[in-house]
């Protein structure tokens, strides 16, 4: 069973106020600024670092990539065989055969009569 907290006595302290922008911080241009100077405060890696970090980024894309496509590979193989296995079981194994005539009966031609004049 979990124990109830109990407060520390005394009033809590106010949280602090945040500075309002100066006086031409207002607006689009303003935001850009206050970009402009966050991006001045990023510490950036070196080049060798950047290098390192985009390799390791590489090699874990083409990794998963590798695991994904056999996966799915895989999982196709396993339905395509359920699928053949279905169909084939679904199909009578023996075609009840019929006797067909081997003679036609041929018809006569009809012949016109003549009328005469």
């Amino acid at each position: 069973m979990a124990k109830a907290r109990s407060a520390t006595g005394g009033p809590r302290t106010p949280r602090p106020v945040l500075p309002t922008p100066a006086s031409g911080r207002s607006g689009p241009l303003g935001y850009l600024r206050g970009v402009w100077e966050e991006l001045k405060k990023v510490v950036w890696p070196a080049r060798d670092e950047l290098a390192r970090m985009t390799g390791i980024v590489i090699a874990t894309v083409i990794i998963f990539a590798a695991l994904v496509g056999s996966a799915d590979y895989l999982l196709s193989l396993g339905v395509k065989q359920a699928i053949t296995t279905q169909a084939a079981s679904a199909t009578p194994t023996a075609v009840p055969s019929t006797t067909v005539p081997t003679a036609v009966p041929t018809v006569a031609p009809t012949v016109a009569p003549t009328v005469s004049p």
